[in-house]
């Protein structure tokens, strides 16, 4: 059978742009220029024959052929995603590179974070660092550290600990891309740090 699809570029973008709604958001996720971005999806509306958005001065949205397509394109590269570990599994892209501060560390259970299993579906490897910049070229795929910021495009998770008084605060900065927050890595990461954090 021959299949007539798009190419994967041109669906990574819009599935990028689509749930963001911004163009700048799925090129900060996907690791290119806005440009570029716009670029992919007008080519995947040419070959398609179909607005998906419609391009307003503050930003996207998502016009009913778009909404239709979002979930099922969404769906595929999840599947593939799958697919691909289920043969492969060192390629396992579900898994983060996380960078830890020193300070975060001693908060921290020993041997964080392969202290359980559940987090190893998840984490690459560990490294030390304070860095911001690592996870805006790319090298990590989130940063925890105690306090900060600001971080400017990056998305913040804040998570209470001690010791903390009400004069002098400290919280985990779980620090990420935008387009990363929500995802299952990110939550999963998240929901550990939560439940093993000294309150």
């Amino acid at each position: 059978m021959t299949y007539r699809l798009p190419s994967l570029n041109t669906l990574r973008a819009f599935e990028a742009a689509a749930r963001h709604l911004s163009f700048k958001m799925a090129a900060s996720e996907l690791g290119v220029t806005a440009g570029a971005v716009s670029q992919q999806v007008k080519k995947l509306e040419r070959s398609l024959g179909v607005a998906l958005f419609r391009r307003l001065p503050n930003g996207l949205l998502l016009t009913v052929e778009g909404e239709t397509y979002l979930p099922q394109v969404s769906k595929v590269f999840e599947d593939l995603t799958e697919a691909t570990e289920a043969i492969a599994p060192k390629i396992n892209g579900k898994k983060f590179t996380i960078g830890i501060s020193s300070k975060a560390m001693a908060l921290l259970p020993k041997n964080w974070p392969n202290h359980c299993d559940s987090l190893k579906l998840y984490v690459r490897d560990s490294i030390q660092t304070t860095d911001i910049e690592l996870v805006r070229s790319n090298e990590i795929d989130c940063l925890i550290r105690l306090g900060g910021g600001p971080y400017g495009d990056l998305a913040l998770v804040t998570i209470p600990s001690s010791p903390s008084t009400k004069e002098h605060p400290e919280e985990l900065h779980f620090i990420c891309k935008p387009g990363l927050a929500d995802c299952r890595q990110s939550k999963a990461i998240i929901e550990d740090l939560i439940e093993v954090v000294p309150i």
